[in-house]
């Protein structure tokens, strides 16, 4: 791996500045000061590679547009998405840190003694941020994030499909969205019940009357973050045909607006698992849209042996 110290600091600078922002936004004092805690040892590791581009001769430019965009992106995640999964994106970028400096430790053998003993320093301070973030993630609680991602997700995949095999039988746009509502009906009720059932299960491991009605309230609340979650994700793939949108237009509609969303809920999904949420998201638009394809071609073959036309 090539050693671009202006690249590293650049990207502490982002780390530095990222940390600060949410630290100066965040309501929750342990949460604040701990952010506040890893902006410091951020802005030591930019001191650094500061020191380091200078020791090669090379000059210091941070790209401001750049770090800019970054910053408010993840700002923006965090007002969209909460501090749970911002927590847990932060927890992930620290991984990528560790492997990419212990990359660089290994491949570039001619360091001098003082600066892979400050590398060395920054990968043992990344480890530490990973740990103090898994911490505070387990702190902060993410199951009702959890329970809104997957049960959003459910629906995307399950109605789209429902719609594009109905679109495939049905011509008139409101028989379309119709049969879609009723999927997505029948789905929120369905996931509301299993998650309530799955999450008594759990939470039930004493007879004590007082953890009893804890369980029955985590229960109840999860069912209703499902539930509601998955009714969300009922609209992307009917919304053109609410809006009377017919033949391959609507079809067309339905699909890129649930392509946009399985993204972006593949992405959360991707986040909450610990892998790369780029290949989340795009996985999850291939398998909806995979469904979705085939399940429209069963209701062609339908509209075409029993002659359907309504």
């Amino acid at each position: 791996m090539v050693l671009d110290p202006r690249k590293e600091v650049r990207n502490e600078t982002v780390d530095m500045l990222t940390y600060r922002i949410l630290a100066s936004h965040e309501r929750d004092p342990e949460l604040s000061q701990l952010m506040q805690k890893l902006a410091d040892v951020e802005s030591r590791h930019v001191a650094f590679w500061a020191s380091f581009t200078r020791q090669m001769g090379l000059e210091v430019k941070p790209s401001r547009f750049r770090t800019k965009l970054l910053v408010k992106g993840y700002s923006v995640f965090r007002m969209f998405f909460g501090i749970s999964l911002t927590v847990k994106l932060l927890e992930l970028h620290e991984q990528t840190a560790i492997r990419e400096y212990s990359a660089l430790l290994e491949e570039n053998p001619g360091l001098s003694p003082e600066q892979k003993a400050g590398l060395e320093t920054i990968i043992n301070d990344e480890k530490d941020h990973e740990l103090e973030l898994i911490n505070e993630e387990l702190r902060v609680n993410p199951e009702g994030v959890r329970d809104a991602v997957y049960g959003m997700s459910d629906a995307l995949v399950e109605v789209l499909a429902a719609v594009s095999g109905l679109a495939g039988v049905l011509i008139r746009p409101l028989l379309i969205t119709i049969g879609g509502l009723i999927v997505g009906a029948s789905g929120t009720l369905s996931m509301g019940a299993g998650a309530y059932v799955s999450t008594q299960s759990e939470k039930e491991l004493s007879a004590n009357s007082h953890e009893d009605k804890r369980a029955h309230a985590s229960a109840l609340k999860s069912a209703l973050i499902t539930s509601a979650s998955y009714f969300v994700g009922v609209f992307p793939p009917v919304l053109p045909y609410i809006f009377n949108a017919s033949g391959i237009l609507g079809l067309l509609l339905s699909y890129a607006a649930s392509a946009i969303s399985l993204f972006v809920v593949g992405s959360l999904v991707g986040i909450l698992s610990g892998v790369n949420p780029i290949h989340r998201g795009t996985e999850m638009v291939a398998i909806g849209i995979g469904a979705a394809l085939a399940t429209h071609g069963i209701g062609l073959l339908a509209n075409y042996y029993l002659h359907v036309n309504v």
